[in-house]
């Protein structure tokens, strides 16, 4: 019985002993690692003023700022169009009619005005002698020498009259403006741009006869352009008008890096939302200058609407670490040793944390990396000195012998103050 006791004991020395071989082999190559490969546990960089931009990413297509679409005022036969990407100023010609048509149209209209005004003249002196024929008659019929017949035969040939000069007024007025539509047509054959930009598409070509009211061309402005996306409902409540929006052109950027990078300003945001694909999204417009004319209508980009920025020192977000509301960085002195440092941060976009107060571009900045365990390699096996733990314990903010951050640098820091 006592031999079983004693084989009972030992092996749960033994037990003991292996677990704690095992456990403490870890700090044992810790303490090896702080200065054989120092670099598996820990890196450190030197912090870089830059800037943070989080927003709402999107698709959109262009579109021209300001477009017009060249209608035909009448009739004609065009002699000249101008062609599809030619640029303009505000005045330039774009189009012409032939002006053979359009002199005989007003020659007619000078004629039919001429003829109205001779139908209008007889019109008045007919009507000036059917007045004197009636008051003669009415004089007679007053004195008993004319019948009432003959009374009532100058009064309906004075009402005759008065109805021949209407109506010889009116036809004079629509000869008149006969006149003046084909004075117009005829002073308008040459077409004149309404506003500087570029001829995006043209309807008809040099010969056509085209009829009155027909699309000629499409003049885009397109010094400005703007973008139009779709945002999706759980982002619009982030966004507003006047945002900034940043647009990439991938068929810009390849020709030359930075080309297609743009700058814009949010335009408008739809006020209902439209079901896509059993989506609600919102439209929204965005406004940017084109006066290299990079920018074509019809090309694509992605554009981000900027819902925050800031700037300054820019840290990696791994080596930020909290506690109730308080941000810490470890920084490693020149001596080797690592101090936690209290900072005041900004806006983080998940890989880095902008950083105002607490470190300086100086500064070695401690970034935890993983830590590779290598039993095989572990340096011989130390027996802890008494009261000391086998087990490696983690001391938010405290130092290792080794200079490296205890408790794994930025996952740390429950003890700061």
């Amino acid at each position: 019985m006592k031999t079983r006791y004693r084989l009972l004991i030992f092996a749960t020395v033994v037990l003991i002993a292996t677990g704690g071989t095992a456990a403490f082999m870890l700090p044992a190559r810790t303490q090896e690692a702080g200065v054989a490969d120092e670099s598996d546990s820990y890196e450190t960089i030197r912090a870089a003023e830059g800037t943070i931009r989080i927003g709402v990413d999107s698709f959109a297509i262009v579109e021209p700022i300001e477009s017009r679409t060249i209608r035909s005022r009448s009739p004609g036969t065009v002699s000249y169009i101008a062609q599809t990407g030619t640029l303009v100023d505000e005045g330039d010609e774009i189009i012409r009619f032939d002006a053979s048509d359009l002199e005989s149209r007003l020659r007619r209209a000078e004629i039919d005005l001429a003829d109205a005004q001779l139908a209008y003249d007889r019109a008045v002196r007919s009507l000036e002698r059917a007045e004197r024929e009636w008051e003669s008659t009415q004089a007679l019929f007053d004195a008993g020498v004319a019948t009432g017949e003959q009374l009532s035969a100058r009064e309906e040939s004075l009402y005759q009259a008065e109805f021949s000069k209407e109506s010889s007024r009116l036809s004079l007025e629509r000869r008149q403006l006969d006149l003046e539509t084909a004075q117009t047509d005829f002073d308008t054959r040459i077409v004149r741009a309404p506003m500087a930009g570029v001829i995006t598409s043209t309807a008809a070509a040099r010969g056509d006869s085209v009829s009155s009211n027909a699309e000629l061309l499409t003049i885009s402005d397109t010094s400005r352009v703007r973008l139009v996306a779709e945002i999706d409902e759980y982002d619009i409540a982030r966004i507003a008008p006047d945002m900034r929006v940043q647009a990439r052109f991938d068929a810009l950027e390849w020709m030359q890096a930075g080309l297609g990078t743009f700058n814009g300003t949010l335009e408008s945001i739809s006020p209902s939302a439209r079901i896509v694909s059993n989506i609600s999204v919102f439209t929204v417009t965005a406004r940017f200058n084109n006066a290299d004319g990079h920018i074509r209508p019809g090309m694509t980009a992605d554009i981000t609407i900027l819902t925050a920025m800031e700037s300054g020192l820019l840290v990696p977000a791994q080596a930020v670490s909290s506690v109730r509301d308080r941000y810490y960085v470890d920084v490693e002195g020149e001596d080797g040793t690592v101090e936690a440092r209290r900072v005041t941060v900004g806006i983080s976009d998940g890989v880095h944390v902008v950083v105002h107060e607490g470190v300086s571009n100086e500064d070695q900045i401690v970034v935890p990396t993983t830590l590779g365990l290598d039993t095989l390699g572990a340096a011989p096996l130390e027996r802890p000195e008494p009261g000391q733990s086998i087990i490696p314990i983690s001391v938010p903010g405290a130092t290792s012998t080794s200079g490296a951050p205890s408790g794994g640098g930025a996952g740390g820091g429950g003890g700061r103050q």
